[in-house]
């Protein structure tokens, strides 16, 4: 094939956050008197607030507008004021440097919202490794639905079906699914996800090399 792209996923692929945020969660749904049971939870990791604050709404009784909540959630998490240099996956950065050296275009598809994004890419000296840089709050669903990803296709000028998706979530890999492009699942090693929509479950960023993403597509 004569091109293809990469688009990651941030939270739980390039930063390690997944654990902070739980915590957080839990903090803030302490604050705000909210139960959220585990399932409800499992369901809306990789998604935006917004499908976040639906489901919370939907099954646990909250009343509260959901803009007034995901408003108050910015700001909770604002407050935190999270350091993201310091957990930065060590197989992040020499990941994009080669990608770079190989001109394979890249892009980050989040589910966070625009200032998070930043902020990554502010703390971890990010700028100039993507393309395009996308967040799910500005499609009226994202993820598990495929739009975020196709947009990010879109926007490199590459076909669906030439791209490769790095995510670590359910919604993220479903998301990708049905944007027809090849999954690159990564473990986490304290908070256990459905990967079995991947088509290549990995441990570690460092464990990707150029050889690895060919063969991956060398069926199209």
């Amino acid at each position: 094939m004569d091109s293809y792209a990469i688009i990651f996923d941030m939270d739980g692929v390039i930063v390690d956050s997944e654990p902070v945020f739980k915590n957080l969660n839990e903090e803030l749904f302490k604050e705000l008197n909210i139960s959220v049971p585990d399932e409800i939870r499992l369901q809306f990791i990789g998604g935006s607030a917004n499908r976040k604050w639906r489901m919370i709404k939907e099954h646990c009784g909250v009343t509260q507008p959901l803009e007034d909540l995901i408003s108050y959630q910015q700001k909770f998490f604002r407050f935190k004021n999270v350091h993201f240099d310091k957990i930065l996956f060590p197989g992040a950065r020499p990941l994009l440097e080669n990608l770079r050296k190989q001109k394979i275009p890249t892009a980050l598809a989040s589910s966070s919202d625009r200032e998070r994004i930043d902020k990554v890419l502010d703390d971890c000296d990010l700028h100039g490794y993507f393309r395009s840089i996308v967040s799910g709050e500005e499609f009226e669903e994202s993820k598990p639905h495929p739009d975020i990803f196709l947009h990010s296709a879109a926007k490199l000028g590459v076909p669906p079906e030439h791209c490769i998706v790095i995510e670590d979530s359910l919604n993220g890999l479903t998301a990708a699914s049905r944007a027809g492009m090849k999954k690159i699942g990564v473990k986490h090693k304290q908070i256990p996800m459905d990967l079995s929509r991947a088509d290549l479950v990995i441990s570690s960023l460092e464990e990707i090399d150029v050889f690895m993403l060919g063969k991956l597509l060398e069926e199209i």
